[in-house]
């Protein structure tokens, strides 16, 4: 204001004098002052614009960054009371794809140390493998994030096969070992860009701790639960998944049958070939029970060489279906030790069925273990089943008929 004031004054002094020259000079340099005044004005308030437009991105970044911040402590916060590693991936499944909308992904996590990484989520498009070996990944080698852009001299994650587009692997890391990897992919031809990438390592170190955990609770779980020979469950567990079964199959109707299995001559045979031998038996045995169950079914090692099959939803007769294809399985089976072939094996195998044998597990165990016994009393290699007052009937095999 002052400004304009002295260039009026400066204006009408000139005129006021009298002198004509002097008056044209003042009206020429009041019209400078007045196209510098707006050039002024012009300029800041472009300068204005610019600020309140750089004001207006950092205010979105910061809003974004504020939502990055509140979904991440969302994300931890339902991880830390997940029960799995599949509820963590119902959690984790939810949550990715929003924190990292600007790219497609994967999240693998390995079982234990030397398995292999199995695919747990997936978004944005992305076909990526189902498992691979940690080998197979720079990030689990090296222990850091580790990019691949095709244009420069960057080297790709054998896992990627032969996927050409820019990505980044960012490992999870407890206790010093890598043991899931998140992986991001551009969805375009671009390289990642510097938020996805770092948004994703952040996760990376975030998740390594919530889904470490889970994975050790889990492992600790397993080892209370299965026999550490053979990977069956162990008779603890036997105990509360029947009692569970039987509880299901009286509410719904169902049959639950039982196939309680010996390995013939076992002590002999390991007197003979010695405890690793024995082992190894047993092993292959445990093998053959996976392969034969379904994913309902509960195979447990019962003890020593003894080992019990629950088959929910199984009535008598599919439960000696079942027990036949185990019992020539085994037969069949080769077990080889340092190289060289072991003695054929061959197994005895008893059923009982609820609720035609028994409606409590204690009942239902005693009729299977005595139709065991007799089959083994009857020359071994063969399936009995018991009936309903406690007698045994002798299935001979489906090839010879019924006797």
């Amino acid at each position: 204001m002052s400004t304009l004031v002295a260039a009026d004054s400066l204006a009408n002094w000139p005129i006021a004098s009298g002198s004509t020259g002097y008056g044209r000079a003042a009206l020429a340099g009041s019209a400078l002052i007045s196209v510098l005044l707006v050039i002024v004005c012009l300029a800041q308030r472009a300068g204005r614009r610019s600020t309140e437009a750089a004001l207006r991105g950092t205010i979105a970044k910061q809003s974004e960054r504020l939502e990055e911040i509140l979904a991440t402590s969302k994300l931890m916060e339902l991880l830390q009371v997940c029960h799995s590693l599949t509820e963590a991936n119902r959690v984790i499944r939810g949550a990715l794809p929003r924190l990292l909308r600007d790219a497609a992904g994967a999240f693998y996590v390995s079982r234990g140390p030397e398995s292999a990484l199995e695919l747990q989520v997936s978004w944005g498009g992305l076909t990526p493998a189902q498992s691979f070996a940690s080998e197979d990944c720079w990030a689990l080698r090296r222990g850091r994030p580790h990019p691949y852009e095709p244009d420069r001299s960057s080297v790709p994650c054998q896992h990627l096969g032969s996927a050409t587009r820019a990505c980044l692997c960012a490992p999870l890391v407890a206790d010093g070992h890598a043991f899931a990897v998140l992986h991001v992919q551009s969805p375009s031809g671009e390289p990642v860009s510097a938020d996805v990438q770092r948004v994703a390592a952040a996760l990376a170190d975030q998740l390594s701790l919530a889904v470490g955990n889970l994975r050790l609770q889990e492992t600790l779980r397993s080892g209370s639960e299965r026999d550490p020979l053979t990977d069956l469950y162990n008779r603890r567990h036997l105990e509360i998944s029947l009692h569970r079964e039987l509880a299901r199959a009286q509410r719904h109707g169902h049959a639950v049958s039982l196939v309680m299995l010996d390995v013939d001559h076992f002590k002999e045979f390991n007197d003979t070939h010695g405890h690793d031998a024995g082992d190894a038996v047993l092993r292959e045995v445990a093998e053959v029970l996976k392969r034969h169950s379904r994913a309902e079914d509960i195979a447990c090692r019962y003890g020593g060489e003894e080992f019990l099959l629950v088959l929910p939803s199984c009535s008598l007769d599919d439960a000696y279906a079942k027990a036949e294809a185990i019992r020539e399985a085994i037969a069949q089976r080769r077990v080889f030790m340092h190289g060289n072939a072991l003695p054929r094996i061959t197994a005895s195998l008893g059923i009982a069925s609820h609720p035609l044998h028994g409606e409590r597990l204690e009942e239902l165990i005693s009729c299977a273990d005595a139709a065991l016994y007799q089959a083994k009393a009857s020359g071994r290699n063969r399936i009995i089943a018991s009936s309903p007052p406690g007698d045994v009937v002798l299935f001979e095999h489906k090839s010879r008929g019924a006797g």
